[in-house]
């Protein structure tokens, strides 16, 4: 009796070191829906991205920003690093609505929105196409994003051309996460006031006054910065562990 427990125990502790040692060295890579990309890089965790906006028309009531994009860098690997498979990273984004617009005197102006959001999606099936929102939303919901709110605001804008069919200029604003299959390797509260991301971007008008087929005017690109770690799913190691101290637990009935 007592040599087998010597041995049940010994067994334990080696499967607790197992498992303890499996985790440490797979913790920096991390793959979601086959996104995959390394928590412990020095970039972790940032991407960069193609912005395609709408523009604002306060006179005749267009005060809410919209628009989609494409994920084209993440912790600085390009889309057959972190999408090894084909896949793509798009996103979405509305609910941005102006709460103050203070013009410069110089043709630009400050804009302070309230609310807010920006859903991901991952998808194989469709090319994304910058003519075509419907390719940014059509995969499945990857990291889903509420606007973080301080004093009232979620997002600041800094246009140096505003209101005169030519808008132009940078923002910024903070966010959440609120859900989708890569949330718990983000929702860490790590960023500016408790939020997850830091979010910032630029934006013009498309050349030669193009309009997309969707109605958009502004294109430009969309840094996202935050902080990502490992949630990794049961491996063998992790089952056999469990296997041994069920055994332990059984003869410990017995």
């Amino acid at each position: 009796m007592r040599t087998l427990n010597m041995r049940i125990n010994t067994l334990l502790a080696a499967g607790a070191i197992a498992i303890t040692s499996a985790a440490v060295q797979a913790a920096p890579m991390v793959s979601v829906a086959g996104v995959h990309w390394d928590a412990g890089s020095n970039f972790d965790f940032t991407s960069t991205s193609d912005l395609i906006e709408d523009q604002l028309d306060l006179p005749n009531g267009q005060n809410e920003l919209h628009g989609f994009g494409l994920i084209n860098k993440i912790n600085q690997t390009s889309q057959s690093v972190f999408c090894p498979s084909g896949c793509e990273l798009t996103y979405q984004f509305g609910g941005y609505t102006v709460a103050t617009t203070t013009p410069d005197g110089n043709g630009g102006a400050a804009i302070d929105f309230t609310g807010g959001w920006i859903n991901f999606y991952v998808d194989s099936s469709t090319a994304y196409n910058a003519e075509d929102e419907s390719s940014a939303t059509n995969g499945v919901l990857w990291l889903s994003l509420a606007a973080h709110e301080v004093a009232g605001i979620t997002l600041e804008a800094a246009l140096t051309s505003f209101g005169a069919g030519v808008d132009s200029g940078t923002g910024t604003g903070l966010l959440d996460v609120v859900g989708g299959l890569a949330a718990a390797n983000f929702d860490t509260n790590s960023q500016t006031d408790g939020s997850d991301f830091v979010f910032s971007s630029s934006y013009q008008p498309i050349p030669f006054g193009h309009v997309t087929a969707d109605g958009y005017e502004l294109f430009g690109t969309a840094d996202l910065r935050g902080e990502s770690i490992a949630v990794s799913a049961p491996t063998t190691t992790l089952l056999f562990g469990l296997g041994l101290l069920g055994m332990a637990a059984t003869r410990k009935r017995t």
